[in-house]
């Protein structure tokens, strides 16, 4: 090697000594995922300045070929990192994979390749000749087809990351604004001058300046570290956060058109994007649409709940409707906000009802025994001073009823304070009444059912609706009672369970109040607490009889809710 002075040497190796120190500050913190492309890029640039500092202090053709070798696998390794740098700071961490760095690696390699063999086609550079610039020697490279295609493959990776990174200025905080001005900055001075030089602009034949602007660079980038946390915090990109917000978001223009929803709005339609996009809010958000007038009025925001009925379910939502201004439109735009509460106010339901229940059972509690309980007492007081035999019979008969009829009290509090806490199952309903047989005095009573092989979802506690319809029917259906049946239809989309009887039947005046607490012969809590139970999974029940001919109670399951032996 042929040795010789050149100015540049010192500047370069100061420039190959800041870009190392960032290379080494980046490769400290691997966890944040733009630190390896950034190391990476760093590096080249270290290889890039010492290779050429070396290459301008050499006279000789030889060591130049030899250095230029080494240079190039810096060289083409600053735009692959560029763009990878890129990638990584606007959030696509999905394209940086292993098959496509070695793909974007694939022409530089090649690059490296033809470099290092031009002397067998003097394709990259089709001639090498001397120069003397400030009394030194510089070696000028005449420029093949090769070189021009790696300079195109080169401009190309940089203006993407450029436009990558500069997509993320428009509505970023301040601090991450200036970030993506110092990114730019840093890459667009050694492009710049990169670009003049080999464009010939440079008024200093074969001498390429741009491994001195890396020094630029290296203070640019290290300014961002430091002073704005560049590398350290990294912009997020909206339209991901936009599609991933748990809540519905809608905005419709000035001509009420939806022009963009988020993938949770979409499942709240129930309906593919393609048939949402352009469509009008009134067909598809229909309960939405009266926001609008109500934001008209000097309301820039609404609020209210809606419903929305999808999937055969439906379901509560807290929605808030804001306008947007729009250039050039009389009318606003509209963004909607849409909160799924169902499961809150099911919860908020459920504890309407747990205060109900407590507040009856207190009543029953404490008035009705109360009552029963003075009954007892009078009765036994009345034994105390009575000889009469017979009269103490009818006496203990009545303390035997008050009796029962507390303990039956007792049983329906257990009973009613379990309904709606069990979740309920499926339930095979002929299996249901074999087991309310059992439990119910019948008597001469016979039970028949048509019911078999249908299961219903329902409370667990829907034996106790059987068993309380059976006693019914055996309590006031009279001398005439003789069969008590069970059977089940289709009605439409649900399924009809009638339990009819061939007793007295109900008069009409009674009907109204059937199901109302208290209302009865006996303690008036069977057919109180049968309604209760079948409320839990929306089953109804009403009395359809006629007085005089029977006593017949229709259940109607509601779709989904039941199945039956042919699987529907």
């Amino acid at each position: 090697m042929i040795l010789q002075y050149s100015p540049f040497f010192l500047p370069l190796l100061v420039s190959a000594a800041v870009t190392l120190v960032l290379a080494g500050f980046a490769l400290k913190n691997r966890s944040n995922p733009v630190a390896e492309p950034f190391a990476l890029l760093m590096a080249a640039t270290t290889l890039w300045s010492i290779g050429y500092a070396f290459q301008l202090v050499s006279a000789d053709l030889a060591s130049n070929l030899l250095l230029n070798d080494i240079e190039y696998l810096g060289i083409v390794t600053v735009p692959v990192a560029w763009l990878l740098l890129a990638l990584r700071y606007t959030g696509r961490n999905q394209y940086v994979t292993r098959r496509n760095v070695l793909l974007l690696f694939v022409i530089p390699a090649l690059d490296v390749l033809f470099v290092a063999t031009n002397s067998f086609h003097y394709l990259y550079y089709s001639d090498i000749v001397p120069s003397v610039l400030s009394g030194s020697v510089v070696w000028n490279f005449s420029r093949g087809p090769l070189f021009w295609l790696h300079t195109t493959y080169s401009y190309l990776l940089i203006a993407t990351a450029c436009i990558l990174i500069a997509s993320r200025y428009s509505g970023a905080p301040a601090i991450y604004r200036r970030q993506i001005a110092l990114l730019l900055g840093a890459v667009t001075l050694p492009v710049l001058i990169s670009f003049l030089y080999v464009a010939g602009a440079i008024p200093l034949p074969g001498l390429d300046l741009t491994p001195l602007t890396f020094t630029v660079v290296g203070i640019l980038l290290a300014i961002g570290l430091f002073r704005y946390q560049l590398f350290t915090m990294q912009p997020v990109a909206y339209p991901k956060i936009f599609s991933s917000i748990s809540d519905g978001i809608v905005i419709s223009d000035a001509r009420d058109l939806i022009i963009d929803l988020n993938p949770a709005a979409r499942g709240i339609a129930g309906l593919p994007e393609s048939g949402l996009i352009g469509s009008s809010l009134a067909d598809s958000f229909p309960t939405l649409a009266p926001f609008i007038s109500d934001t008209g009025a000097g309301e820039n925001e609404t609020h209210r709940e809606i419903r929305i009925a999808a999937g055969g379910h439906m379901r509560y939502y807290d929605a808030i409707c804001q306008t947007i201004p729009a250039p050039n439109e009389s009318r606003p735009g509209h963004l909607f906000i849409l909160r799924d509460i169902t499961d809150l106010r099911t919860a908020l339901a459920a504890l309407e009802t747990a205060n109900a229940k407590i507040t009856l059972l207190s009543t029953i509690t404490r008035h009705d025994m109360a009552n029963k309980l003075a009954g007892l007492m009078t009765y036994t007081d009345l034994m105390k001073a009575q000889d009469d035999p017979a009269k103490s019979r009818a006496y203990i008969l009545k303390i035997e009823e008050l009796t029962q009829m507390i303990l039956e009290e007792v049983r329906f509090t257990r009973d009613y304070q379990e309904t709606g806490i069990n979740v309920p199952v499926w339930q095979e309903i002929s299996r249901g009444i074999r087991i309310a047989k059992g439990q119910v005095d019948l008597r001469h009573v016979t039970v028949t059912d048509n019911c078999a092989g249908i299961s219903i979802y329902a409370d667990p506690l829907f034996v106790k609706v059987l068993i309380n319809l059976m006693d019914n029917a055996v309590r006031h259906g009279g001398n005439t009672l003789t069969t008590i049946e069970f059977s089940c239809a289709r009605n439409g989309e649900s399924l009809l369970i009638t339990c009819s009887d061939d007793g007295e039947g109900i008069p009409d005046t009674d009907k109204a109040k059937l199901f109302t607490r208290g209302f009865g012969k006996h303690t008036g809590l069977g057919l109180f607490l049968t309604r209760e139970i079948l409320a839990g999974t929306d089953i109804s029940i009403i009395e359809t009889g006629t007085p005089g001919k029977g006593a017949r109670f229709e259940l109607t399951v509601p779709s989904g809710t039941f199945r039956m032996k042919n699987g529907s």
